[in-house]
């Protein structure tokens, strides 16, 4: 997982929730090899939507069974025989749902098999029970039962058609098939009532009741015809819109200036990663892409095992820049340091060394972060060891090889960079940003590391930009004294004003690290209690007050 680009923290991210869904679906997704795992999607679905529709129709069988019952309408032995179809039909789609609920149906026979269970008996008692009802009425109310027979066979058939439509994921032409087989029935129903009975036949055909039934059931099938189609659709639309080539986004992880990230999953390897894209807003804006694209390419081209490794990029077809990374158990620093307060000096030393490693590649191949602050180094897990670092968003990245043509494109989101951890000579404008900048900023990520507040605070963000050009920062041993003198004296020099006093590359602070009494002592015992730890939610409060606010004005 990528951290957002904003301040806010990023929460511990499990293997558990790779099995989330997410809600966000870019429009236009890119679809490889989609319809076998949408009609994977399908067949889950099914199963879903038929345990509701037999349910469903158990309750308002049981329902109008009982009141049958109550009104005494089953006392004539023709309606007795009614009466025990009714309550094994009740029987039948309660064993059904039941079923459904307990286990899943693979087999598409068996899914036919009861969906014409809960769907196709009901039509048959439906038909039942009208045919009873003519045969069984009496004279005198025969011609009552006549005159209401269009409205009382048309209103269940209605009923049954749409919550089969509205419920059963269905072809155009499945549809098409089973709900006019659905209207087709009745009507075939009343034909033969109505040879039967010639007071009902003289209804039907000479006072306009078939006439009547037929429109009420045409529009009920059309409409719920159409309604499944759109249904359908919509729902193809919304499996189309969270593909990204061979990626199915799963729930959205985070959001910040520019992108958002996603947790997705490769179609075909099966594989957890993680997808950022450009922000819905900015998809129109040359400059933000032009800044994405920089962000990706930078990255893929660096290979070091501190670097977040790049797995794929590409361009959804509406025109949205996605790139696909590895998806990192863990949390960034900032909230690692939000969760449980400052950290160990020996922990702080074993991840700086590692993100030093991981600067001195990209600074050989030219490329300068520009954005290092502990919101861009993430705390992971890989093969079993826990506090690997990750350096992450090379959003800001500028390369030494080549002019900066676009000065533009760094503008975007931030004053080049986080103001609480901006190098004086990039607020200053005096020269051109090299690999000392990123050694200051990774010294400022230390100092908040090892003491839980910025090296400069303030409420406004010029304030603490000037801060970081003219003001010297308190020693680290007045703000914590268990820290040794020699991490100390590192961190100090990294904070220099003057770029020739800092270690002038990032191999020299990774050879000093290296050197401290402490380099070895964080050892994977601790590194699991201090994930335990925030993992919990418990631990020291940060004391960043102002961090925060000066990030979101900036990023305003």
């Amino acid at each position: 997982m990528e951290a957002p680009q904003s301040s806010n923290s990023t929460p511990v991210q499990s293997r558990d929730e790779i099995s989330g869904h997410g809600a966000f679906c870019p429009v236009g997704g890119m679809v490889d090899g989609g319809s076998s795992n949408f009609s994977r999607e399908q067949q889950t679905l099914r199963n879903q939507r038929l345990k509701t529709a037999a349910i469903i129709l158990c309750g308002g069988s049981f329902a109008f069974f009982v009141r049958n019952l109550t009104l005494g309408l089953y006392s004539s032995p023709l309606m007795q025989k009614l009466g025990f179809g009714h309550a094994a039909l009740v029987i039948v789609l309660a064993g059904a749902a039941l079923f459904l609920h307990r286990c899943f149906v693979a087999c598409r026979f068996r899914l036919l098999s009861l969906e014409f269970i809960i769907f196709g008996l009901p039509t048959l008692l439906f038909v039942w029970m009208q045919h009873c009802r003519t045969c069984d009425c009496s004279p005198e109310l025969l011609d009552q039962m006549a005159a209401s027979y269009p409205a009382e066979t048309a209103v269940p058939w209605i009923i049954l058609i749409n919550i089969y439509a509205w419920f059963v994921p269905n072809s155009l032409r499945r549809a098409v098939v089973v709900i006019g087989a659905m209207g087709v029935i009745p009507l075939a129903g009343a034909v033969i009532v109505s040879i039967e009975q010639p007071i009902v036949r003289d209804r039907m055909f000479g006072g306009g009741g078939f006439s009547a039934l037929l429109l009420w059931l045409v529009i009920s099938g059309v409409t719920a015809i159409y309604g499944s189609f759109r249904i359908g659709r919509l729902r193809r639309e919304a499996y189309d819109a969270k593909q990204l080539g061979s990626y199915f986004l799963k729930k959205k992880l985070g959001a910040g200036g520019m992108g958002e990230v996603h947790l997705a999953e490769h179609q075909l390897l099966k594989r957890p990663c993680a997808i950022k894209l450009i922000r819905a807003e900015k998809a129109d804006d040359a400059t933000a892409i032009a800044r994405f694209e920089s962000e990706v390419q930078a990255t893929a081209g660096l290979t070091h095992v501190n670097t977040v490794e790049i797995y794929d990029f590409g361009y959804t077809q509406d025109g949205t820049f996605y790139y696909a990374m590895e998806f990192l158990p863990g949390m960034d620093l900032q909230a690692a340091v939000d969760k449980t307060g400052p950290m160990p000096a020996a922990r702080v030393v074993h991840l700086l060394k590692q993100v030093s490693s991981a600067l001195g590649e990209a600074h050989r191949a030219g490329l300068i972060h520009r954005d290092i602050k502990p919101g861009n180094i993430f705390a992971t897990e890989r093969g079993g060891v826990l506090d690997v670092a990750k350096l992450l968003d090379f959003g800001l990245v500028k390369s030494l090889d080549t002019p900066d043509s676009s000065p533009e494109i760094t503008i975007e989101g931030a004053v080049i960079g986080s103001p609480m951890y901006a190098p004086p000579e990039r607020v200053l404008g005096e020269s051109e940003p090299d690999a000392r900048g990123d050694i200051y900023s990774l010294g400022a990520t230390a100092y908040f590391l090892l003491t839980g507040r910025p090296v400069f605070q303030g409420d406004k963000v010029l304030k603490v930009l000037f801060a970081h050009a003219n003001e010297s920062p308190l020693p680290l041993s007045e703000l914590r004294a268990d820290i040794p003198g020699d991490v100390e004296a590192i961190i100090m020099q990294c904070l220099a004003k003057n770029p020739d006093e800092r270690f002038q590359t990032a191999e020299e602070l990774e050879a000093a690290l290296q050197a401290t009494n402490c380099s070895t002592a964080w050892t994977q015992q601790q590194a699991r209690e201090s994930w335990h730890i925030a993992d919990s939610g418990t631990g020291g409060a940060s004391q960043t007050t102002n961090a925060a606010e000066i990030e979101t004005q900036v990023l305003a």
